[in-house]
């Protein structure tokens, strides 16, 4: 049994990357994740940490007392001569990734973009930017992660909804807007309805899900409009009753829509191994990592994207999907296994 550190920030999406890395590794080898959440006490301490950190003069006097001072922890205590690997996502843990590795020369994993941090501070950086070439980088098509299916609890949801298993569903994933994605009101309502409409005239039930961003106001929309919607079979508002489903819709639908704004949202999607339609807003300039993920993912016909104004056209049998092979992947966690 391997003891491996996931330093969490508190954001899902990164999370999730981390223990999709884990929990795939953990086909190959028996491990324990104990996971360490960690806040950076300040913002300004980053170009501080980017230089105590590139400089190998300083690791000398790296220390517990110094992490603590740059980062609020939550975590029990961890005896740190018996771990065998740091992994953590996302900018905000890539110094204390670093910094623990070097205090108890543990091998580390860090999944992002390196921001002009060395790469050589990392045993591997996991990255799916093909402009990372450095010696240490594993390279994937999209973020890895496990998607978990359960059969019994599978027909256990649909035979709760009263749908048996030859109905065709399919399931929306609402977002929110962001900074380069961004949805209006009058947009993401439209989208609903355009989406149970084309449903309805195909005898297709909906499962919808809203996320921790999704905006309260479509929200209520959901919950005063939902009568209406006949073929609407389930839906869960995230900031009024969370439920994780995602599992689960992802498991019994037929083809899943998603707005373009979530990386983990659609990167869950194609894992799924479920034809996926992204839908994105009229303002949409996204940051070129993002941008290039749902170009390759478009090339290559895992996903298939369009604005709100064409879903009413879109003739879905004729759109080819291919379906990710996430086996293109072993060699990456062979290696990583290969460290422990």
């Amino acid at each position: 049994m391997k003891n491996i550190i996931l330093i969490s920030d508190g954001k899902a999406g990164h999370e999730s990357v981390s223990k999709g890395i884990l929990e795939n590794l953990n086909e190959y080898i028996d491990i324990n994740i104990i996971i360490i959440h960690a806040k950076m006490r300040s913002n300004m301490f980053k170009p501080i940490l980017k230089l105590l950190s590139n400089n190998r003069n300083f690791h000398k006097f790296f220390s517990l007392n110094l992490i603590n001072f740059f980062y609020s922890l939550d975590y029990k205590k961890v005896n740190f001569d018996n771990i065998d690997l740091i992994v953590s996502t996302g900018g905000k843990t890539s110094f204390i990734n670093i910094l623990l590795s070097k205090l108890y020369n543990i091998p580390n994993i860090y999944c992002s973009s390196l921001r002009r941090l060395k790469p050589e501070l990392f045993s591997y950086i996991v990255t799916i930017n093909y402009n990372d070439t450095y010696a240490n980088a594993l390279y994937f098509d999209i973020a890895p992660l496990k998607i978990k299916y359960n059969a019994e609890h599978a027909t256990s949801f649909l035979n709760k909804l009263k749908l048996d298993s030859n109905q065709k569903i399919w399931s929306i994933l609402i977002g929110g807007s962001t900074k380069t994605c961004k949805f209006k009101e009058s947009e993401f309502i439209d989208m609903i309805n355009k989406i149970i409409k084309k449903a309805k005239t195909e005898n297709v039930k909906v499962l919808l899900t809203t996320s921790r961003r999704t905006p309260k106001y479509v929200e209520t929309y959901i919950e005063k409009m939902h009568k209406n919607y006949d073929n609407l079979a389930y839906f869960v508002l995230y900031n009024k009753k969370p439920e994780k489903v995602m599992g689960l819709f992802l498991q019994v639908s037929n083809i899943i829509f998603s707005t373009e704004d979530s990386t983990s949202m659609i990167t869950e999607a194609i894992y799924s191994k479920k034809p996926t339609i992204t839908i994105k807003p009229k303002n949409n300039n996204p940051q070129k990592s993002f941008k290039s993920l749902i170009k390759r993912s478009i090339a290559n016909k895992f996903i298939y994207s369009c604005y709100i104004n064409e879903i009413d056209g879109l003739d879905i049998d004729s759109i080819k999907f291919n379906m990710y092979n996430d086996d293109d992947n072993i060699k990456n966690f062979i290696k990583i296994k290969d460290l422990l």
